[in-house]
């Protein structure tokens, strides 16, 4: 069986960047990923909040055992 894990995400507002970390049931944290956050105040990119939206929730969905097993990946 997989170990189980939960996700935790974490953003940096000076760096402008969302982080990812694993938390295991002992505890532990382990990073997974990390990516910049798009500048969208000023642009009003749609296109960008999309395709930034997709990314977390693909990063999130793969790496999850259970979401994988949910949805027959």
């Amino acid at each position: 069986m997989a170990k189980q894990f939960n996700h935790l995400v974490e953003i940096d507002e000076k760096v402008k960047r969302l982080t990812i970390y694993r938390v295991f049931e002992d505890g532990r944290k382990e990073l997974f990923t990390h990516v910049d956050i798009p500048d969208l105040a000023s642009t009003k990119d749609e296109e960008k909040l999309r395709k930034f939206a997709l990314q977390l929730g693909e990063n999130l969905l793969i790496d999850s055992p259970i979401a994988r097993r949910l949805l027959g990946l």
